[in-house]
């Protein structure tokens, strides 16, 4: 009887472990009220990047990111604080995704991007835009802004057909791009032009910041000499609005 009773708990603690790359990891409760699920996107830093079995730098490493590698997260949750790879401040998110039912996590101070906003924050602005240029590489780039624009929670930007704002390439004034704005009255008109010949040759992740970067000046956002997307010796290093921008964009939008 008793040999009966420790195979059934034996069989029932093997059922709660998945093998994942040598380790036996235990998937997370997927109803833990702390853990926010919602699906966003980020860029790691330029360092490998570890990824562990849970938000905790004690958890198991079980496997690293490339630096610069894009990954589709499913959620976030809070763990162990650690210093932004960019900034220095502390940071105790924690992003997660799933794979057949296990929780991969990646600390948040080393992934350029952020979750869609709270239920805190709303949308204060929306705008129509069009998508002008016909190089994959710039539409690519300006789709990727768009979405992290959009992940801010406060900026609705809806790509559309002959829209008053205008996303596309040409001559940016002797900046790798330009955009701008104005209003006539409740229109407001506006665009960005990226210059292709002095781009072309640049990665991908330089583009999507320039893209971001521009259409944050359509969003009446000015150049900002802190960690910020509007600061042009940031785009080589981060792809997404900071909390700075988005606190900013909080500040002109709810006027």
């Amino acid at each position: 009887m008793l040999e009966r009773i420790l195979g059934k708990l034996l069989l029932f603690t093997i059922t709660l472990v998945t093998l994942v790359n040598g380790y036996f990891v235990t998937p997370t409760n997927a109803q833990d009220q702390s853990e926010y699920r919602v699906d966003f996107s980020g860029v790691s830093a330029s360092i490998p990047v570890n990824i562990r079995t849970g938000p905790t730098t004690s958890a198991t490493i079980i496997d690293k990111l490339q630096p610069n590698t894009r990954v589709q997260f499913s959620g976030w949750t809070r763990g162990t604080s650690l210093n932004d790879f960019w900034t220095n401040a502390p940071d105790n998110r924690w992003f997660f995704y799933e794979k057949n039912g296990v929780k991969y996590y990646v600390a948040s101070a080393f992934i350029n991007g952020n979750p869609p906003a709270t239920d805190q924050d709303k949308v204060l602005v929306s705008y129509q835009v069009t998508i002008t240029t016909n190089i994959p590489a710039l539409r690519q780039a300006y789709e990727n802004a768009i979405r992290n624009w959009n992940n801010t929670g406060i900026v609705s930007l809806t790509p559309t057909q002959n829209a008053p704002i205008t996303l596309g390439e040409g001559y940016a004034r002797g900046y790798d791009g330009f955009g701008w704005w104005q209003s006539n009255g409740s229109r407001v008109t506006g665009g960005t032009v990226i210059q292709w010949n002095r781009v072309s040759n640049r990665n991908a992740a330089y583009l999507e910041a320039l893209a971001t970067h521009e259409i944050g000046h359509v969003l009446r956002l000015n150049h900002r000499s802190d960690h910020s997307i509007m600061n042009n010796s940031w785009l080589t290093r981060i792809t997404a609005p900071t909390q700075n921008d988005i606190n900013e964009l909080r500040n002109i939008y709810s006027r």
